[in-house]
């Protein structure tokens, strides 16, 4: 424990001593005799003291001698210091006194006087003087970061952020302020953070409980960033960081904290009204620019805050309003796929070039492209807070949250499909053909790894090019209200209760494309040796004339994503004697989502995507074409940066209005040709726990807690499968089960020095299965790769066993060194089985190839009896081990040298290894050396500047590379995300009094969004957002 220890031989001494503090605080009487909210568990003596100065402001003197050794009790509610020391000294034989400057001094308690015991004593007078002291341990000093003394004093493994931390970040959204922490790892959408990783554990395996309650809250990205959340992963960018005081990752589980996470905990608090300044009114203004889309944006920050004279009463708002314009431009491969698995494969060579044997036995991009993406994004947040503390005992609090994110996102991409279209050609040549008609002219084919031939470069003619634009507008809704009250029924039992209701609407109305193609372009080429700098060659093709593009293809796929949750909760707490406390509670949660997805629909569940009625293929194109251009493109020479797209909204315009006039009624809208994409689960979460917390006085201080909850979960899972009787018609179905669980846990804190402590945790966790996999029925999909599906709705969950040890060193004032060691035992996991390419008839759900003949529609390269076909099925027989080491500093740098005096330092290093059981397409088990979703490196340098006003700040985090299937669906045995670096640097600066200017800069380096397939590293993705910098003005009083 951090302390100051002074020899005071003589009374005189002593007295000096406490004069010289009571004159340096002098308001230190007047915090005395007010009341403050006090929050204490049980735990030593001296590090209750220590912790209660500081929440209270209030000077306490004790010797070390009597203090040493001894336990405290839990201490909550709303007391004068004076008696909040009085309850931590109960059954501790000391006793206390309190000066006319307010200082509390600690002495033996005095022998019982000869008068009856009813008529003892129980507080000395005012103005009594403290006994002599030969030491004396002063407790009240600034022990700087909060956040450590929260960490320290915790039972459990975790890691905070608080109000300071998150005020000026570079990245203002919530996940980008997340990035700070030791193993968290941030996942990018659009150049924010949207989802995180803990430990090696992807996002799936993240819960996130937002004032006490567990809620979800989900958007949509673009393909590569995910597209629409429609799982349990949390969405962290639909939040600004200004709405929230207190971010804290609990890595170890406890079992009165809420079942259904593996990897980490989430707990964000917003702010209340008592826990600050009495009056306060602070506002933000900004203005942000992004370098890519050189665009201006303006971003508004407010807090409003009053409470009552008697600090019984208090109300908070705050809101948070923020716009942002990027251009998010790239190229990509559309995954690699070899020639083989694209029936017939390629059609002819030129003289010199590699055989077609070779040709199609290697692997070649599907779809090679140029990538322009605009995006335009709205984000508001408020937040409100009422407190009322009617008494010492009772507080209420009500907290409303809401947050709405809204975005508008044009696509416009240059590419070919050719490459991934099968089928045979007819004679003359149809011109859709596929790779069947395209001759390949030149091609290098390298061997990255033994076994795996690439088509790395190549030219080619008779390919089709495209151009495609896609419109998509998204907005997510998220409300939450929570009620909570904490009394306390007797000086050793207190009762917490929680209600409350949260729900996420994710709505994407307009996702509309519009896809042109020019045929038999000749001389098309591309290169990706230089994944950095790949080369995508148009060839023949005419980019600018109108005249030269045919509309090939019509999209229209609205689709929502709605979850809500519905908690209540009671909790008991009974300090059972000193050092011992007892808690139990009951929790029940009602969780539900519901996913919708619509598509140009008949009725039945046929792909109507390049069904273009006559009246349509009459509008010219020259009507709604736009010239695009970016001067951005990463590429090698010969790549062009302009080109014709369609405008979404025109085309769409247009075609409605000849639908009208013409009744070809071919943009109507249904879900049947999505049917994997439409589905509800429901589920009914009850749970109960038993806890003993613990402190110990004597050697190593230990401390704790042991405990056992236990989950019920009822689910009802609802979707669409196929009707045998009547191929390409649906019927509802629906599956219920439950299952139980029995979750042990236990927290271990041993404290053999004052600054050391040394932690132990064991428990077992479970984590509930993905929401999409839980879906019944059988479903086919013809949109990207042709296949079949059924999910499972009786899935286990993800169950572990898990162990955590830790060593975390406080070696000075504001300082830790800490290294974690830990390791999960998976015991169960689920898995997306996929089988290689094959004939419809091949099947093992019994469909008739008639099923595939309607899924088709008039799509090319579509066909029951082509080898295309893949299926897919859920299975829980994945689990596996996983390990890893976590090592973390914070620390001021005067102490190494004067000249750095005001600077600081925090960092984090986490590495993890896995060994995770897969299937292989053939179906054949498999050991990976990895997991999906997170990756195995991840670590954060900041350093920081805070003297004389001016505070300044640099974060430098690095994110590995990870794993995001295993295997890869079309041929190599990977697919995964690169490694990612950001710079981010803030600085604010105090001007006036209660003014200052604030700066900060995001994406300093630059860095690219790169992907990646097989384990060899082929470029498949990458993307630039650019640099984003913010100048502004900040307020308070």
């Amino acid at each position: 424990m951090p302390r100051e220890v002074r020899a005071a031989g003589r009374g005189r001494r002593l007295t000096c001593v406490a004069a010289m503090l009571a004159l340096a605080v002098a308001p230190t009487a007047a915090r005395a005799a007010a009341t403050r909210s006090v929050d204490l568990p049980a735990q030593p003596l001296s590090t209750a003291l220590l912790a209660l100065s500081r929440q209270t402001g209030t000077i306490i003197i004790a010797p070390a001698a009597l203090v040493r050794g001894r336990a405290a009790p839990a201490v909550r509610g709303r007391l004068e210091p004076a008696e909040a020391v009085r309850r931590l000294l109960r059954g501790s034989g000391l006793d206390l006194s309190v000066s006319a400057d307010g200082v509390i001094s600690i002495r033996p308690a005095p022998p019982p006087p000869a008068i009856a015991p009813s008529r003892r004593r129980l507080l000395p007078p005012e103005d009594s003087e403290p006994a002599a002291l030969s030491t004396v341990l002063v407790v009240a000093r600034d022990l700087g970061s909060e956040a450590l003394r929260i960490k320290r004093l915790s039972a459990q493994t975790s890691d905070i952020l608080l109000g300071d931390d998150l005020r000026g970040l570079a990245d203002p959204n919530l996940g980008g302020a997340m990035q700070s922490l030791p193993g968290v790892a941030v996942t990018n959408d659009g150049g924010e953070g949207r989802q995180v990783s803990v430990r090696g554990l992807s996002s799936e395996f993240t819960r996130v409980r937002i004032n006490g309650m567990e809620t979800l809250a989900t958007f949509g990205g673009t393909n590569a960033g995910g597209g629409t959340n429609r799982g349990r992963a949390f969405d962290f960018n639909v939040f600004a960081a200004d709405l929230f005081n207190q971010i804290r990752v609990r890595k170890t589980p406890s079992a009165d904290v809420d079942e259904g996470s593996l990897g980490a905990t989430v707990d964000l608090q917003t702010r209340s009204p008592l826990d600050g300044p009495r009056s306060r009114v602070q506002l933000t203004v900004e203005g942000a620019y992004n370098f890519g889309a050189d665009k201006a944006a303006p971003r508004l920050s407010a807090i409003v805050s009053r409470r009552s004279r008697d600090d019984r009463f208090g109300i908070l708002v705050s809101a948070a309003y923020s716009k942002r314009a990027v251009e998010d431009v790239g190229a990509n491969a559309g995954q690699w796929q070899a020639g083989d698995t694209v029936y017939p494969g390629f059609g002819s060579t030129a003289a010199g070039a590699p055989d077609l044997a070779a040709l199609n036995a290697a692997l070649h991009p599907r779809i090679p492209r140029l990538e322009i993406f605009r995006i335009e994004q709205e984000r508001l947040g408020l937040t409100g807070s009422l407190q009322w503390r009617p008494s010492g005992r009772t507080q209420v609090d009500l907290d409303v949250l809401y947050a709405e994110l809204s975005s508008e996102r044009r696509e416009d991409l240059l590419e070919t499909f050719t490459l991934r279209t099968a089928g045979s050609c007819r004679t003359p040549l149809n011109a859709d053909c596929g790779i069947a008609a395209v001759k390949v002219r030149d091609a290098t084919i390298i061997t990255p790894r033994p076994g795996l031939p690439v088509l790395i470069a190549g030219a080619f003619d008779n390919v089709d090019v495209r151009a495609e634009s896609r419109l998509d507008r998204l907005k997510t809704i998220f409300r939450q209200t929570t009620l909570s009250v904490s009394h306390r029924l007797s000086d050793r039992l207190i009762l917490n209760a929680l209600a409350g209701y949260s729900r996420s609407d994710f709505g994407n109305p307009l996702q509309a494309t519009v896809q042109l193609d020019q045929y038999d372009v000749q001389g098309f080429a591309y290169d990706f040796g230089d994944h950095r700098r790949p080369l995508i060659d148009f060839g023949s093709a005419d980019l600018t004339t109108p005249a030269n593009w045919s509309l090939a293809e019509l999209r229209s796929e609205p689709n929502w994503v709605d979850n809500s949750f519905k908690t209540v909760g009671v909790d008991l707490e009974w300090a059972l004697h000193d050092g011992l406390t007892l808690r139990g509670g009951l929790q029940h949660k009602a969780y539900n989502t519901e996913a919708t997805a619509l598509s140009r629909s008949n009725g039945t569940i046929a792909n109507l995507n390049a069904d273009i009625p006559a009246a349509l293929a009459a509008i010219p194109p020259s009507t709604y074409l736009r010239q695009v251009w970016s001067n951005r493109f990463a590429t090698a020479t010969g790549t062009p940066d302009a080109w014709l797209a369609p405008d979404v909204a025109s085309a769409f315009a247009r075609f409605q209005a000849a639908c009208a006039s013409s009744a070809c009624g071919s943009l109507a809208l249904g879900p049947e040709p999505l049917l994997g994409l439409n589905y509800g689960v429901e589920e009914q979460d009850s749970s109960a726990y038993l806890q003993a917390a613990f402190a110990v006085h004597g050697p190593w201080s230990p401390r704790g807690d042991l405990g056992l909850r236990y989950a019920r979960t009822g689910q009802v899972s609802q979707g669409f499968t196929l009707d045998m009787d009547a191929p390409g018609s649906v019927t509802p179905v629906s599956a219920r089960r439950a299952y139980d669980d029995l979750l042990p846990s236990f927290n271990l804190t041993l404290e053999p020095r004052d600054d050391l402590l040394l932690r132990f945790a064991a428990a077992r966790a479970m984590a509930r299965p993905d929401l999409r996999s839980l879906r019944p029925g059988v479903t086919v999909s013809t949109g990207g790769l042709r296949s079949a599906s059924a999910g499972d709705p009786f899935l286990r969950p993800t169950r572990a066993d898990t162990l955590d040890t830790a060593v975390e060193w406080y070696f000075a004032p504001s300082s830790i060194l800490s290294v974690a060691v830990f390791h999960k035992t998976i015991r169960s996991n689920a898995l997306t089985v996929t089988t290689t390419p094959t004939v419809f008839a091949d099947n093992p759900f019994g469909l008739p190839d008639s099923v595939a003949a309607t899924a088709c529609g008039r799509l090319p390269g579509c066909a029951p009896e082509l080898p295309i076909w893949q299926f897919l099925t859920r299975t829980d027989r994945g689990g596996g081990h996983l390990d890893g080491v976590e090592l973390a500093l914070q620390a001021p740098l005067d102490r190494a040298a004067p000249a750095l005096r005001g600077w600081s330092v925090r960092a984090g290093l986490t590495y993890t290894r896995s060994r995770m059981r897969f299937q292989d397409l053939a179906g054949a088990p498999f050991v990976a050396h990895d997991s999906l979703g997170s990756p195995r490196l991840v670590g954060t340098i900041t350093t920081a500047y805070r003297r004389g006003g001016l505070d300044l700040r640099a974060t430098l985090s690095h994110r590995g590379r990870y794993l995001t299937a295993i295997p890869a669906s079309t041929g190599a045995n990977v697919d995964g995300v690169n490694g990612y670096t950001s710079l981010d640097v803030s600085a604010r600066y105090q001007v006036a009094p209660g003014w200052w200017l604030t700066a900060a800069g995001g994406n300093l380096l630059n860095a690219a969004q790169r992907q990646f397939s097989d384990t060899s590293g082929l470029a498949n993705y990458q993307h630039h957002t650019g640099r984003e910098i913010r100048v502004g003005l900040e307020m308070r009083y």
